[in-house]
């Protein structure tokens, strides 16, 4: 992407707070946000051609736990991930998309959101995540939860759909078609949510805004 062409979109992306608003609002009001083509569409296709930009050596088996006690589980998630870092001009484009959305939150909703990581999502057909939960109760560690679909032409008939449940005994939730565009936000340790197999691959973006969990001076996360 040509950097004077990502320097005259960004300002847009910083201050449109329609967005950001109508997140906020379903934050306070359900816990969660649903929006249909709430990702603008110039950042969309910014991670469409990320995406499409990686290779298979890219992506990693995604796994369950943090740090000591990460493992693979291939019979509750078989998604592959690529870890956005910023390093890439689109990749800076959606990170400072996703800080202005954290600095909005704070600024409306008092979170003290501190930090924020990210990856791409790679589902073949067939593949699933097994409801879980992002962050345990209690636990300053994952606070708020996002994630934007990249599945152009999508439609019920190809599965995939992002289930969230309302508390640990819903057994019904409520159903996400991951179409193109569609973002979804919604308190991580508070909604149990899984992701449904899928007839083709299914590409999206997820991510997690943390609190500053520091101790005796030692940041965790580190900004």
């Amino acid at each position: 992407m040509n950097r004077d062409l990502l320097a005259s979109h960004q300002p847009l992306y910083v201050f449109d707070e329609a967005i950001f608003e109508s997140i906020a609002d379903g934050l306070v009001t359900h816990g969660f946000a649903v929006l249909d083509n709430g990702l603008p569409d110039f950042l969309c296709q910014t991670l469409l051609d990320c995406q499409a930009s990686l290779s298979e050596q890219e992506y990693q088996a995604a796994g369950i736990g943090r740090a000591d006690d990460f493992h693979h589980a291939k019979e509750v998630r078989g998604d592959e991930i690529c870890w956005i870092t910023g390093s890439s001009e689109e990749g800076a484009l959606w990170l400072s998309w996703c800080d202005a959305l954290k600095q909005y939150i704070n600024r409306t909703l008092f979170m003290g959101l501190f930090s924020f990581e990210s990856h791409f999502a790679c589902y073949e057909a067939g593949k699933f995540y097994k409801r879980h939960v992002d962050a345990f109760r209690g636990q300053s560690n994952r606070v708020l939860s996002l994630v934007a679909y990249l599945n152009d032409q999508w439609g019920e008939e190809d599965g995939g759909e992002l289930v969230i449940y309302s508390n640990d005994s819903d057994s019904k939730g409520r159903k996400v078609i991951p179409r193109k565009g569609t973002v979804v936000v919604f308190l991580s340790e508070r909604f149990p949510h899984e992701v449904l197999p899928a007839k083709r691959t299914r590409h999206s973006v997820a991510g997690w805004f943390r609190v500053n969990g520091s101790i005796n001076q030692h940041i965790d996360p580190p900004k």
